[in-house]
Formats: structure tokens, sequence, C-alpha cells
């Protein structure tokens, strides 16, 4: 049983490298592997279906971002991709709420938050007004980037994003599977340039 985790660690490690270097079929297995418990695990805090698969997407478009800063010494890369999950659907409960929180109580909840988080050192910071304007507008941005895309590519990135494969998407659009692949691989990289040229791509 070691043996096999370990094996499904190094070919997880060699995924990441992959998605590092460009490769969008990389994404698509990371996608396979744990979008379902990522989703799940989003769904579990967010009660509204179409938020948590919002949250997805925008899940698997910081993995694709932050795939070159994936470092081994962090941890397994299942706990590093649960982890953005939980700070995501975290962050957005916050920005629901919208309600001042005493300083104690705020302290408190970033210490929880920090010890059950193993990527607490990539969490955006507390929960204070400017943070959630910021991930409100954040939000936005992303939605309308992805509005903007061509609509070919917003197709698929939708169907993706919705728990479609490439494979799948391919025959419902009845499409070459490379024209979709080479469609997301270019909707990604608008959206990754869209989101640093408007400020946004930070941690």
């Amino acid at each position: 049983m070691d043996g096999q985790r370990t094996k499904e660690q190094l070919a997880d490690q060699r995924t990441m490298s992959a998605l590092a270097a460009g490769e969008p079929d990389a994404l698509e297995t990371l996608y396979d592997l744990y979008g379902g418990i990522a989703l799940a695990v989003i769904g579990r805090m967010i009660r509204d279906r179409r938020v948590a698969e919002e949250l997805v997407q925008e899940l698997f478009l910081r993995v694709w971002q932050h795939a070159g800063g994936y470092q081994r010494d962090r941890g397994q890369v299942r706990s590093w991709i649960l982890g953005i999950a939980h700070n995501l659907a975290l962050n957005e409960l916050r920005s629901q709420r919208r309600r001042p929180l005493s300083a104690e109580r705020s302290t408190d909840a970033t210490s929880e938050d920090q010890a059950y988080d193993p990527m607490a050192n990539m969490a955006d910071p507390g929960p204070g007004p400017e943070q959630i304007a910021w991930l409100r507008e954040r939000r936005l941005h992303l939605v309308e980037a992805i509005e903007q895309l061509p609509p070919a590519q917003r197709a698929v990135l939708e169907l993706y994003g919705a728990g479609h494969s490439q494979s799948e998407i391919a025959r419902s659009l009845d499409e070459p599977l490379g024209t979709i692949k080479s469609r997301m691989r270019r909707g990604l990289q608008q959206l990754r340039d869209s989101v640093g040229e408007l400020g946004l791509d930070r941690e």
C-alpha cells in the first residue's frame, strides 16, 4: 500500500512539472483526479451548487497559475490542491458574511483556520473589509474575463468547469480532441493574462 501511494505521489509530482511547463493535458489529469473531491470539499462549506462550481473553476485556474511554485516539501499534490480549495471556500464564506467581527473573534478564527489549513502560508490574510472587497472584485473580474473569451473557448472552459473531460467535450461539441485542447490552452492563457493585467493575481 505504501509503495502504491508513493508511486501515485511521484506521478502527481510529474504531472505538476508538466503543468508548470504549460501542458494542458496535465491540468485535465489533475482535474480528473481531484476535481470531484474538491467540489465535495467546497460543497460542504458552500451550499450553493453554482457558486461551488465557480470556485472549482477558480481553483484549477490557480493550480494552473501556481504550478511552477509548487514545492514537494510543502506536502502532497492532493493536499496542496485541497488546501487551496478550502481557502477559496473559506474566503467565499467570509465575503458572504460581510459583517464586522470582534478583534478577539477574528484572532481566534484566524488561528483556527491556520491550524486546520496545510496551505496557511498561501492563504489570503484575514477577513478585513479591504480583503473582502478584493475577493469580490477578483471574482467579478474573473467572471467577466470568462465572458469576454471567444465563444468557442468559453464553451470549452465552462463545460470543463462543470466536470466534463476534454474527450467528453470533444464528443459533445463534435470537434476533434486536438481542437478542444488548443481552445483550452488559449483560453486558460488568456484568463491568466487577464488576471495578471488587472493586478488581481496575488496570494
